[in-house]
């Protein structure tokens, strides 16, 4: 990668790290020039409308890194009880290797600047639909219609993203196991009506 391609990534990863863990707001363009190692020139050239520009870039990539993720594991687990086990699985590890500082990689953004910046609320918007597409096709795929497939979708992506503010207050994993068990018996309700 050339060196001015390593200064963008090193801007979104360390703005996108700094988002996740103090939020928008608290993550000042020095703080992530710090984090990053670039010079001051690159954080202009790469976004030059500034820190909205590279926060709806980081709610941009962190969506779509999340979206490939859920896609690996729909496509690597047997069922959607699997599923939501991987996923609780996949949650919980980020958790533990941040010691519950990580939390949803857009999420923290997203409550802060939604309601400001459409450009960011788009990019949300965008990634949390990929999320539910993914989630619901497998709901589908185990059976149900699609229409409780996408409704689950969104309870399950809804159940995660609280389950994942409760763990990081708690420092404990319960809430996480509770969702994927409670999701799971849902999907089996579905299924047998």
């Amino acid at each position: 990668m050339p060196r001015a391609a390593e200064h963008k990534q090193a801007l979104i990863e360390a703005a996108a790290g700094l988002f996740r863990r103090r939020g928008y707001g608290a993550s000042g363009l020095n703080d992530i020039l710090a984090a990053s190692g670039a010079p001051k020139g690159s954080l202009y050239h790469y976004f030059p409308d500034g820190k909205e520009q590279l926060a709806e870039t980081t709610v941009k990539a962190g969506g779509i890194t999340v979206a490939h993720t859920l896609e690996e594991l729909a496509a690597s687990t047997k069922d959607s009880a699997a599923y939501l086990r991987g996923f609780a699985k996949l949650l919980i590890g980020w958790l533990e290797a941040s010691d519950y500082e990580d939390g949803c990689p857009i999420s923290t953004v997203l409550l802060e600047m939604a309601g400001e910046s459409e450009k960011i609320r788009v990019q949300g918007h965008a990634a949390y639909d990929k999320w539910r597409q993914v989630t619901g096709d497998k709901f589908v795929a185990d059976g149900l219609t699609r229409k409780d497939a996408m409704a689950l979708a969104t309870h399950t992506v809804a159940a995660f993203e609280g389950a994942l503010m409760i763990a990081r207050i708690e420092k404990k994993d319960a809430a996480i196991k509770t969702a994927a068990s409670l999701l799971s018996a849902q999907v089996k309700a579905l299924k047998a009506a």
